[in-house]
């Protein structure tokens, strides 16, 4: 007899099968993983051959320039990116939950996107993993190193601050700065 995680009596067999189908699933998502993040996203592959294994993966991509050494954490199903949205270098998106860029985004080098979050239960201690989509629109910039938390949406034209933590949406045309970002300034356009 096998003990389960929960206290409850398992037979050896039901043990073995368990193991097994771990074993599976772990070697199937390190496959993923160095397919997607070693192979594709290294820096010896041309950004043509990058884009063809990315879309290959299931990454929904249209005419795009990614950089080298994109880690692509979850389902690369999860991951869109739009037309002419240019991601630098060293990126981390955790694809727990979809990510979207829009069009003509710009992300600067080691951003991060995170969508996965462990919600406060009743008893004040975290629960299990869920993942909250995140949203980049068209035309904004994350600067580099910022970050943008679980379902977060920046706004269409906005401006992000290298560095900076966003913790909550922010609004079209607006400029936000800090750990928590914060609303700093307005986009200036050509009317």
């Amino acid at each position: 007899m096998a003990i389960g995680r929960s206290g409850e009596r398992k037979s050896v067999g039901s043990a073995i099968a368990i193991a097994l189908r771990m074993t599976r699933d772990d070697v199937l998502e390190a496959l993923r993983y160095y397919y997607v993040v070693k192979f594709a996203g290294a820096r010896l592959v041309p950004r043509p051959m990058r884009y063809a294994l990315y879309r290959s993966a299931g990454m929904r991509l249209q005419l795009n320039s990614i950089a080298p050494g994109l880690f692509v954490g979850g389902p690369a199903s999860n991951l869109t990116i739009g037309p002419g949205t240019s991601i630098n270098v060293d990126c981390f998106f955790d694809c727990l939950a979809k990510v979207t860029f829009g069009r003509e985004v710009m992300v600067g080098m080691g951003v991060t996107i995170v969508t996965s979050d462990h919600p406060i239960g009743p008893d004040g201690r975290p629960q299990s993993v869920v993942g909250r989509e995140v949203v980049i629109e068209d035309r904004a910039w994350l600067g580099a190193r910022s970050m943008v938390l679980p379902g977060v949406t920046v706004g269409e034209g906005a401006i992000v601050s290298a560095g900076s933590v966003v913790t909550r949406d922010c609004r079209p045309l607006s400029i936000y700065a800090g750990v928590p970002a914060r609303l700093v300034g307005q986009v200036k356009t050509a009317e």
